[in-house]
């Protein structure tokens, strides 16, 4: 018997975009969420998508990472025409920045890893830079740029895929709590939250920085933290600045609206979303340093979010050792909105019986720690 009742735990663009492409198998899922939808990771991050990190880390990482960019503008371009709702889905390209020449060796190092995976940048010289970004520090001694690099604005793109589910049959069931999984022996068969008890045919765990909670239920670790990033948010104009950029101390992503999105802090304080007066000082530091003219540009917003990260910032994909009926997603650390469309195919592929596009065993939960992922 095929699967036909499935039921994804955690609302963010994980468990959104797993259920968008059970959605397009013919298999309507019911979301659960302990929260109201998307408004955890998914909604406090850049949303940049860019394989420069993944390029460092090579291997099986890198190519999980290029084949969910790949599979990116056909998916997006999917879910709006469904929607109705546009995700903002630019080709912004990006530019690395160097202030001195050891930001410069840095840069080159990191060319070279790229062209290692057939990803070609170009050098500018300070005139040429200036001329594409007028608003650059005339510290800026050189920069690198990379035309792969796309964004997408993640509260729009989980708010179209919430009208795409939801107008498709889809049930969202958010503000509500999984208490414990229904198991025969080892196998489970359904969930009990605090509103009611839901059987199904398969269970999907895409439950971001609060995944390793639910580790005891199953008798196993499951090797997931959160990680609080701070981020800024600056209203200039359209045009103020065009590309994303990478300084040393933040990173800049302009959107359509003129709003400038800046990241971000790595820190491990437990599930704790405050921000702090260092962490915003460090970002408004760096993104001064970058584009000058900040300084006379509305702060809009300042938050917090919690990525969920593993020990080697891979993620966990996959059916769950020694059970059955039971999936997992998460751990997407920094690139959880870059793997948000390969993990909802490949999810999709292996929960039905499909062969997935992507051999997932380098990311089953027990492996070995690989090389690890940096911002």
């Amino acid at each position: 018997m095929g699967v036909k009742k499935v039921i994804i735990v955690g609302g963010g663009v994980i468990g959104l975009s797993i259920a968008h492409h059970l959605l397009s198998r013919g298999v309507k899922s019911v979301v659960i969420e302990r929260g109201p939808f998307a408004k955890e990771a998914s909604w406090a991050g850049a949303g940049y998508l860019d394989l420069r990190a993944a390029a460092q880390v090579g291997g099986a990482y890198f190519d999980l990472c290029r084949f969910s960019f790949d599979l990116f503008p056909q998916w997006v371009e999917r879910v709006e025409k469904e929607s109705g709702l546009p995700c903002e889905l630019l080709e912004s390209g990006s530019l690395d920045l160097a202030f001195d020449d050891k930001d410069e060796k840095g840069i080159r190092d990191l060319e070279k890893k790229l062209k290692k995976q057939g990803l070609e940048g170009q050098w500018l010289s300070t005139s040429e830079v200036h001329k594409m970004e007028p608003g650059l520090s005339d510290r800026v001694q050189a920069a690198f740029h990379l035309k792969q690099t796309r964004q997408v604005r993640p509260p729009r793109l989980t708010r179209a895929l919430l009208r795409s589910l939801q107008t498709q049959g889809v049930v969202l069931r958010e503000l509500e709590l999984v208490q414990s999984f229904l198991a025969k022996g080892r196998t489970i068969f359904g969930v009990k939250t605090n509103k009611e008890t839901l059987e199904a045919d398969a269970v999907v765990l895409a439950t971001g920085a609060w995944t390793g909670l639910f580790g005891e239920k199953f008798k196993r670790v499951i090797p997931i933290k959160p990680i609080r990033g701070q981020a800024l948010l600056y209203q200039s104009q359209p045009g103020f600045l065009k590309h994303i950029l990478f300084s040393p101390l933040a990173y800049l992503v302009p959107r359509m609206d003129g709003r400038i999105y800046v990241g971000s802090t790595l820190e491990e304080v437990g599930f704790d979303k405050t921000t702090t007066s260092s962490g915003l000082e460090l970002l408004k530091r760096g993104a001064l340093r970058a584009l000058p003219g900040l300084s006379e540009v509305l702060m809009d917003d300042s938050w917090a979010g919690l990525r969920p990260g593993s020990p080697d910032g891979w993620p966990f994909l996959g059916k769950f050792p020694d059970w059955e009926g039971v999936w997992l997603a998460a751990g997407h650390f920094t690139h959880g909105l870059l793997l948000s469309a390969a993990t909802g195919e490949l999810i999709a592929q292996d929960l039905l019986g499909e062969k997935p596009a992507f051999d997932l065993s380098p990311f089953v939960l027990g492996r070995r720690p690989h090389p690890s992922v940096g911002l």
